[in-house]
């Protein structure tokens, strides 16, 4: 079992945190979001700040999160929403490497900031293929090994260190890559820089992948 349960830092200050980091990238949650339709399953769903975002062709939501602490914080966002919003999204404390779900299941996964930290991202996009349907479609939003060259080098010495202190995440994924490498079909991708973030974790990469039929 794990013993970040037991851990202030990850008890108190870690939901804090990533409410905060999550509020800063608002705008782009809210857009990418809005591609989602019909069944959807948010892998690492936070302390809820996504909830609000779901539009009308959104049928329910599953939202996942192994961190007990932090899904209190969204179990309280949820109780705020509106009866429409609030009845249509079910808590799950669970595991993306091992997604207690069915089979093509699902119509969208989103995953967002959380490829960074999974300790096997490929793990991780293997269960999400196995619970899209044919054609479904993974929406994503990663920070990534930079296109600089000097960074890259900072972001490859202070991984171990930062790995430690931010809940697992990586600096030095090349995220769409592994998602091509885990059969999907990359549909959009956007790769830029996010002058609001550190430069450590600024290099930023969105878009669409699907399943192939």
């Amino acid at each position: 079992m794990s013993l970040r349960r037991f851990n202030p830092y990850y008890r108190c200050f870690f939901p804090w945190l990533l409410d905060r980091v999550s509020k800063v990238v608002a705008p782009e949650r809210e857009q990418l979001l809005s591609y989602a339709k019909g069944a959807v399953l948010e892998i690492g769903a936070g302390t809820g700040t996504s909830f609000n975002c779901y539009q009308s062709q959104v049928s329910e939501v599953y939202a996942l999160e192994p961190d007990t602490g932090v899904m209190q914080k969204a179990r309280s966002v949820l109780s705020g929403l509106p009866e429409t919003q609030r009845d249509k999204i079910q808590l799950l404390v669970a595991d993306a490497m091992n997604i207690p779900l069915a089979d093509n299941r699902f119509d969208t996964v989103v995953c967002f900031l959380v490829l960074c930290s999974v300790p096997e991202p490929q793990q991780v996009l293997q269960e999400v293929y196995r619970v899209l349907k044919p054609g479904g479609q993974l929406l994503f939003f990663e920070h990534v090994l930079s296109d600089n060259v000097a960074v890259q080098r900072w972001q490859h010495r202070l991984n171990p260190l930062w790995h430690r202190c931010a809940g697992g995440c990586q600096l030095n994924r090349e995220t769409a890559g592994l998602i091509v490498r885990a059969g999907f079909e990359l549909q959009q991708l956007k790769r830029y820089q996010h002058e609001a973030f550190p430069v450590l974790v600024r290099q930023l990469v969105t878009g669409i992948a699907v399943k192939h039929q």
